[in-house]
């Protein structure tokens, strides 16, 4: 199922889809839904306190947690990396402490900050999928998990991102 936002995908290939819809036929994300869910009871957003890494383990290397920046009006603008997994690292390089928007490669800076904006919007999870990570590495597609995080259940103040970077031909 398709989310529908202000704007439309910006890349061809590039979805942001419903997590619930998506858990139906990924088992990874049904189980990082099915953690969060244990984790808040299903009834808020889960807080930075809620995160366990010794629960995490199996899956750390895939994991980021972004902060999103906020203007003065409260619209989102920008996010800034808190906490990168070695995977991630070793593949797109540092974010940890960088702004999004300055990432070197434009293209995926984009998706992360339309992806971001529209799970802001919503305040759920959603799934973004791309067909390619880029041009260059068409080969490549890539499942993330955006899950919204709040401390005080109104302003989401960190996202959770789990990445799944798969090889389109098979192994």
């Amino acid at each position: 199922m398709s989310l529908t936002s202000n704007s439309k995908p910006i890349f061809e290939g590039f979805r942001l889809e419903d997590a619930e819809q998506w858990r139906l036929h990924d088992p990874v994300v049904d189980k990082d839904l099915r953690y969060f869910e244990a984790q808040t009871g299903g009834t808020r957003m889960p807080r930075r306190g809620d995160l366990s890494p010794e629960d995490l383990t199996s899956i750390l290397p895939e994991v980021a947690l972004l902060e999103p920046i906020y203007d003065a009006a409260g619209s989102f603008v920008d996010a800034k990396g808190l906490l990168e997994g070695t995977k991630l690292d070793n593949f797109y390089g540092s974010l940890t402490g960088k702004l999004i928007s300055e990432y070197r490669i434009r293209v995926v800076s984009d998706r992360i900050l339309q992806a971001c904006r529209r799970c802001i919007e919503i305040a759920k999870p959603i799934v973004v999928s791309a067909d390619a990570l880029s041009e260059q590495k068409n080969h490549l597609a890539i499942t993330v998990l955006y899950v919204p995080m709040s401390d005080n259940g109104v302003l989401v103040d960190r996202i959770f991102l789990h990445n799944q970077v798969k090889s389109k031909f098979a192994e």
